[in-house]
């Protein structure tokens, strides 16, 4: 088992789809109930003992600065390209920081602490499984090493933005973000592609389970009102 050292939470783009809740703040610190989406991910990794924090901000990062009153250690990462790349420029900009690391979507509204572990024995993603889903998913073998991604699929897990990097994964996923943003379409790839897709045999990821109502991904305005009125997206009591 590896100790988690760190947990960088990529919290740079627009949320153009939250408008417009987004149109004068960043998509993590829009409140659900009056607490920011942000903050469970913070609290859980305290918990779990995780005090190396990065928050990797580009849409009026400055606004970030506000959490310092509540949780001083956190450490900004500037990325530079967040209004002229996809989230590969934000793995791009932490790549020093990757090595024994939780890698955190910001608009997550994390519902069990738990899953935020101070320990970890391979990198993995989180993912829930199901018969079907139209959103990211990924397939893989009996040992749950991913075998291969897609937009959409049966029997499957769908992606939970949560994932952890091993010392030598990390290493290798910083090398090669690196490499596929140099690419010619580098701008446009999110980052999940490097080591799933572009460079998927020099990783070996695991997935590891999660119930369904563990994460809640938070896209659209409906869905952020839904929560707010202790409704999922199904329209039943959480």
């Amino acid at each position: 088992m590896e100790k988690v050292k760190r947990m960088i939470i990529l919290a740079a783009g627009m949320g153009l789809r939250l408008a417009p809740l987004t149109n004068d703040k960043p998509k993590p610190l829009v409140p659900i109930n009056g607490v920011p989406i942000i903050v469970p991910l913070l609290d859980a990794a305290l918990k779990a003992g995780i005090t190396e924090i990065y928050i990797v901000r580009g849409y009026k990062g400055e606004q970030y600065n506000t959490l310092l009153d509540d949780y001083p250690m956190l450490q900004f990462i500037e990325n530079p390209d967040y209004d002229k790349a996809n989230n590969l420029g934000s793995i791009v900009a932490a790549r020093q920081y990757l090595s024994g690391a939780y890698v955190v979507e910001g608009d997550l509204l994390l519902y069990e602490a738990g899953l935020i572990k101070p320990e970890q024995e391979e990198s993995n993603y989180l993912g829930k499984y199901v018969s079907h889903t139209d959103d990211w998913c990924f397939f893989v073998d009996e040992k749950r090493i991913i075998k291969s991604v897609a937009v959409g699929g049966d029997n499957c897990y769908q992606m939970v933005g949560i994932s952890y990097w091993s010392e030598e994964d990390g290493k290798r996923l910083a090398e090669y973000a690196m490499r596929a943003y140099e690419m010619e379409n580098g701008h446009e790839l999110y980052w999940d592609e490097v080591a799933l897709t572009y460079f998927r045999d020099e990783f070996c990821i695991h997935v590891h389970p999660c119930n369904e109502d563990a994460v809640v991904e938070i896209d659209t305005y409906e869905e952020w009102k839904a929560l707010c009125e202790g409704r999922n997206g199904k329209g039943e009591n959480r």
